[in-house]
C-alpha cells in the first residue's frame, strides 16, 4: 500500500488540553444532570458546565480542522500566488513536515524546494526531518526537495539565492519582536531581485508588512482566514529589480 503524506497537527498540546478539559466537563455535566433526586448539584450549574464542555470540544475540533483542512486550502492559495516557474529555487522558512515545501516542489521540475526548520514538536506534532522526507517521498517530489536544520533568524544561505520564499504560521513562534524583524530581513536578504515572498501567520502580520516595506519590498494582502481560533492573514511581497 502506498504511504500517504501526513502533515501533522499544529499546537498538539493545545488541542490535547482542549479535548481533555472538554471531555471532563462533559462527564461532570452528565453526572450532574442524571444524578437521582435530590441532587446536591443545582441543574443550572450542570447546564453551565455542559455549555463550557461544548466550548472546549468545539475549540479542539476547530484546531484539528484548521490543521487538516483549512491550512491546506491556504497553502494552495499561497503557492498559486507565487506563480512559480519550473526551474526556480524556493525556500520554505519553517517548513515543518513539508506542506508548503511539497506544494512548491510540485510546481517545479528542474528547480529545487529547500526547507529549513528547528523541528519543534511543541508547534507541530511529530515535527522532524524524517517525517518531512517521508512526506516528500509519498508525494513523489523527493528529488526536488532539500531539507536543512537551522534558525530563520540566521539563514545559512547566500544573498539572493532564492527566486521565491514561503513561510506559514512560523514567524509568530520567534519569541521577540526584534527576532521576528531579524527573520524577515533574512528572508528579504536571501531573495533575489524580482523574487516573491508569501507569508501567512496568526498575528503580527501588519507589523510584518511594515518591516518588509522598510526593507524595500512591495507588499499586498492576500486576505484573511479564521484558523486555530485566530484571525489569520496572508501577505504577498515582491523584491523590486535594481
Amino acid at each position: 500500500m502506498k504511504q500517504r503524506a501526513n502533515y501533522g497537527i499544529d499546537a498538539p498540546g493545545v488541542v490535547r488540553t482542549l479535548a481533555v478539559f472538554g471531555s471532563l466537563l462533559a462527564l461532570m455535566a452528565s453526572i450532574g444532570l442524571v444524578w437521582p433526586r435530590p441532587n446536591p448539584v443545582p441543574t443550572s450549574l450542570s447546564v453551565g458546565i455542559a455549555y463550557a464542555a461544548v466550548f472546549f470540544v468545539f475549540g479542539a475540533a476547530a484546531m484539528v480542522w484548521s490543521s487538516l483542512v483549512g491550512k491546506k486550502r491556504v497553502c494552495d492559495r499561497l503557492v498559486a500566488a507565487l506563480s512559480l516557474s519550473t526551474n526556480e529555487r524556493v525556500l520554505d522558512a519553517g517548513c515543518g513536515r513539508g506542506l508548503a515545501l511539497i506544494g512548491c516542489a510540485k510546481k517545479i521540475t528542474t528547480g529545487k524546494a529547500v526547507g529549513i526548520d528547528l523541528w519543534s514538536a511543541q508547534d507541530l506534532s511529530n515535527n522532524k526531518p524524517e517525517a518531512t522526507r517521508a512526506n516528500a517521498v509519498a508525494e513523489g517530489v523527493a528529488d526536488r526537495v532539500e531539507i536543512e536544520t537551522g534558525d530563520i533568524t540566521r539563514l545559512p544561505f547566500p544573498d539572493a539565492s532564492f527566486d521565491a520564499v514561503i513561510s506559514m504560521t512560523v514567524l509568530h513562534n520567534v519569541p521577540s519582536r526584534d527576532g521576528r524583524d531579524k527573520a524577515l530581513r533574512e528572508l528579504v536578504r536571501v531573495l533575489r531581485p524580482g523574487g516573491r515572498m508569501a507569508i501567512f501567520d496568526i498575528r503580527h502580520t501588519s507589523h510584518y508588512a511594515n518591516v518588509l516595506r522598510c526593507a524595500g519590498m512591495e507588499v499586498r494582502g492576500l486576505g484573511y482566514d479564521f484558523l486555530w481560533l485566530h484571525l489569520c492573514r496572508a501577505l504577498l511581497a515582491r523584491k523590486p529589480e535594481p
